[in-house]
């Protein structure tokens, strides 16, 4: 799976991988990998701390953009990559979401994709949303 999401996605440069430019299969199977990694890493009864895997197409997506935004500096850590891939999966979750009933929540570029500003900013319209995200650590108050 990974070869065709290079071929039909990946190779047409970061800009791809936005959520909002995904065509309806490519963000219905990334939103599925968002919501089994959300679902495996994080719980709204409990805050427990991430696993150190997530998909490898959710990986290369987030290296994709990090590597955008740092002018293709080679040298991304697990680290740094582990903490942006909830925000990407949020992103797509919520780009679904949006496609289905207009929520009217800004799009975003690859500066601010990987900001948890961006999402934050969602509470001014979903309040909800963040207590959820808040309640299951995904997001710290």
């Amino acid at each position: 799976m990974l070869a065709k999401f290079n071929n039909e996605v990946l190779k047409y440069g970061p800009d791809a991988v936005l959520p909002q430019n995904l065509n309806k299969e490519w963000l219905d199977t990334l939103q599925k990998m968002a919501e089994d990694f959300l679902e495996a890493n994080y719980d709204l009864e409990q805050c427990k701390k991430p696993e150190d895997t997530a998909d490898p197409i959710l990986s290369v997506c987030v290296s994709e953009i990090l590597r955008s935004q740092h002018s293709d500096k080679a040298d991304i850590s697990d680290e740094d990559l582990l903490k942006k891939i909830p925000i990407y999966s949020l992103s797509l979750i919520i780009e679904a979401v949006n496609r289905e009933s207009d929520l009217g929540i800004e799009k975003p570029n690859l500066e601010n994709l990987l900001s948890w500003d961006r999402i934050i900013r969602i509470k001014e319209t979903n309040p909800e949303f963040i207590k959820a995200l808040e309640k299951a650590c995904i997001l710290l108050p």
